[in-house]
């Protein structure tokens, strides 16, 4: 596992998300009124709610260790505390790699650590990734029914949101319905690139479409389905939370289009602990709807100390921990 984290490829998605983060962070600072967030950060910030706000976002790891916990019974029975430090350690890697590359780590560790192979376990992890996408969907639809455009600008990123999801929406329900219908399509596709491209391609696609098909089973759809609306409840409330505590007042609606923008922004390349991609979601969520700049950007600085670490640090003490007890176990 090593070794893939610190390949070059993995310096290349590396760069390339300093490269993105660091273009929107200057996109964004450069036009805020800097010492209007500083008095924001200074004066305004309520702490006892944003505690409350990281609490809650504690939840969200938890309602996701759950969520694995179905994926996995197939397979093997883990209790939810294990999984919780596997999805903590896995989340840590997303704060410091791109692409949320800390997932697959999540996959391989389980596997190293548990007998269960890894292709089935990183399947399983596109199963979260489909449902997370569905979940998103669903709230962005209901906020999009909630809130009216103030303007041209919001009116464009709702309309451009939805579409988006909307696309992978359907793309799910293919798979859903022609699983080898639309991996064979997906094979025509790829037969038109690269040889190279194609064979590295391939393989995590085919992994990925043997996963979703579990989503075919009737009883473990609805529990996962249900699962994943009440984890993004969670993290929707963490977020809500985090508005209100530099003094934000906004309608739940907003939130939610913040909350999808950042989890479209996060599948992006992305800079270590988001910085730049975060900022640039809580502006284009917030300003179009008459929210100022620079009480966005204040909320985003907040959001983000309390989303990257405080889990960055619980993902070590996790990694620390599941290594001592499989030693511990294999003694």
């Amino acid at each position: 596992m090593s070794e893939r984290l610190t390949s070059p490829k993995r310096w290349r998605l590396l760069a390339a998300g300093l490269a993105v983060g660091g273009l929107a962070a200057w996109l964004v600072f450069t036009t805020t009124d800097i010492p209007a967030l500083v008095q924001i950060l200074k004066n305004d910030i309520d702490y006892p709610l944003a505690g409350t706000a990281l609490l809650v976002y504690g939840l969200f790891f938890v309602g996701k260790a759950v969520r694995w916990r179905y994926l996995l019974s197939p397979l093997i029975a883990l209790p939810v505390p294990r999984l919780t430090a596997y999805v903590l350690v896995g989340y840590a890697g997303n704060v410091l790699l791109p692409f949320q590359a800390g997932e697959i780590a999540r996959g391989y560790l389980l596997s190293k650590h548990h007998p269960v192979k890894a292709a089935a376990a990183l399947s399983g992890i596109a199963v979260e990734k489909a449902l997370d996408f569905l979940a998103l969907l669903a709230l962005l639809v209901w906020a999009l029914w909630t809130v009216r455009a103030p303007s041209p600008l919001a009116e464009s990123v709702l309309v451009s949101l939805a579409a988006s999801l909307s696309l992978l929406g359907l793309l799910l329900l293919a798979l859903l319905i022609r699983p080898e219908a639309t991996g064979a399509a997906i094979d025509r596709a790829l037969g038109y690139c690269p040889e190279r491209l194609a064979t590295r391609l391939g393989p995590p696609i085919h992994d990925a479409l043997s996963g979703l098909t579990a989503l075919r089973q009737g009883s473990l759809l609805w529990r996962l389905v249900l699962t994943s609306l009440i984890t993004w409840g969670i993290m929707l409330a963490a977020l809500s939370l985090t508005l209100q505590a530099v003094q934000l007042e906004v309608p739940l609606a907003i939130a939610v289009v913040v909350m999808v923008l950042a989890a479209v922004g996060l599948a992006l390349p992305t800079s270590p602990g988001f910085i730049g991609t975060l900022q640039a979601a809580f502006v284009l969520g917030m300003v179009p709807f008459g929210v100022a700049q620079e009480a966005a950007v204040a909320a985003s600085l907040l959001y983000q100390v309390l989303t990257t670490v405080p889990p960055l640090l619980a993902g070590a003490l996790c990694l620390l921990w599941l290594r001592s007890s499989q030693a511990g176990s294999s003694a």
